[in-house]
């Protein structure tokens, strides 16, 4: 079977699998609470740092050490009984020595893009129909950091079937990225090397889920992707094959501006299977296949083990695999014929071909009665809580030698 044949039977399923549910079509009003909930809110600090030797900053190679430090809250509110909003507020700080090599030939010492930062907000609503299981809502998110501003925004539909066996959810977003375009030193003096400043992202969502049966859910993704716009970043450099041999401290005349083609088209497919064992165990597996228009081909595999130490405390190991090939723009440091050049071309090793695997354990204590209880900050009258400690630590290698180290922590409340 071809993939446009199989893609084509995969959406017939999706679209037929809405038969399948049913509506409850009681015309009866529903008295919603107007009581304001609890208000549960999470803290999150990430740290994640990673070191390599391909850095696309320096053509393909050099230090790619980075370390980023990042810190959001997010805070679930329900105003009633039908409706949820969720709120994030995040800041992100890291150190590069990538993008500490921009300006590399001006003055060998570091420069401004050595260290940056990053704000964002995101804000999602949704909203549960009066007389049916069904909900919708809408998404809205705002980023900034030295040279990127980017703004995104979204809706969604999610069908559940009366029983909550099947849902079905469609959803879409668009993102618009406007970038400050910083060319390396010795490059900014000569005519623009990209024609735009800006990415625009648009994907649709397809989702459906399945209650299989008491023990297992099982459940599918469709997720096209379509870029346009700026696709190359401008302080990625490329050297051809006249450079070859060379000290890169002899290179300042010889580098080139990443050049990528201004659209992209991806299509990711994903299947779920979790599966109930015992009140101790659970199951959770995932793969996905992927392909796009630049030539990669990608498949992704993990497995989660979830099981309950005690009454209080969950353990959850997990392993992901990762296997992909190049894009055809992809080419190592001094490779491309600097005699007859192609008009795309990339050292960034993230589109090279390549494999890559991530373990880890994520560490949960949540007490029936909470970890502890205390006076709310914001009503004297109202006892708060901390539910929940979260802990999730990963290592990630690459064939490349790309290494990399996660820690991050969730501190849930109640207030």
């Amino acid at each position: 079977m071809n993939r446009n044949k199989a893609l084509y039977l995969l959406f017939l399923f999706l679209l037929g699998s809405l038969c399948g549910f049913a509506q409850d079509n009681s015309k009866s009003k529903i008295k919603l609470d107007k009581e304001q909930k609890d208000t549960e809110v999470n803290f999150l600090f990430n740290y994640y740092a990673q070191d390599g030797d391909n850095s696309p900053v320096t053509g393909g190679i050099g230090s790619e050490k980075l370390n980023n430090y990042s810190s959001s809250i997010l805070v679930h509110l329900l105003p009633d009984s039908l409706t949820q909003l969720t709120l994030e507020l995040g800041i992100d700080a890291y150190t590069s020595a990538s993008t500490d090599k921009i300006d590399y030939f001006k003055t060998h010492q570091s420069s401004a893009s050595g260290k940056d930062g990053r704000a964002h907000i995101n804000a999602d609503y949704t909203r549960k129909l009066a007389h049916s299981e069904n909900k919708y809502g809408f998404h809205f998110g705002f980023s900034i950091e030295s040279d990127i501003y980017s703004l995104g925004i979204g809706g969604k539909y999610m069908i559940n079937s009366k029983d909550l066996n099947r849902s079905l959810r469609i959803s879409t977003s668009y993102f618009r990225d406007n970038w400050h375009l910083i060319y390396p030193h010795e490059l900014r003096s000569k005519e623009s090397w990209l024609s735009t400043d800006i990415r625009n992202t648009l994907s649709i969502e397809l989702s459906l889920t399945q209650v299989l049966n008491q023990k297992s859910t099982i459940g599918i993704t469709v997720e096209p992707v379509f870029q346009f716009g700026l696709l190359s970043t401008p302080f990625h450099r490329v050297f051809f094959n006249d450079a070859a041999g060379k000290l890169f401290d002899d290179l300042e005349f010889l580098s080139h501006t990443e050049q990528l083609p201004n659209r992209r088209f991806k299509l990711p497919i994903s299947l779920r299977y979790h599966y109930y064992l015992n009140d101790f165990f659970r199951f959770k597996s995932y793969y996905r296949i992927y392909s796009d228009t630049w030539g990669i081909q990608a498949h992704t595999a993990s497995i989660e083990t979830p099981f309950f130490a005690s009454q209080t405390f969950i353990l959850a190991p997990f392993f992901r695999y990762h296997t992909q090939s190049a894009a055809r723009y992809f080419a190592p440091f001094a490779t491309v014929n600097a005699l007859n050049p192609p008009r795309y071309h990339t050292a960034d090793y993230d589109l090279s071909k390549l494999h890559s695997y991530k373990t880890g354990i994520g560490i949960s204590y949540a007490p029936i009665f909470a970890i502890r209880k205390f006076k709310s900050p914001f009503k004297s009258s109202k006892t708060a809580q901390l539910k929940s400690i979260n802990l999730r630590s990963a290592y990630y290698k690459r064939s490349d030698g790309l290494k990399a180290w996660l820690i991050s922590l969730d501190l849930g409340f109640i207030f």
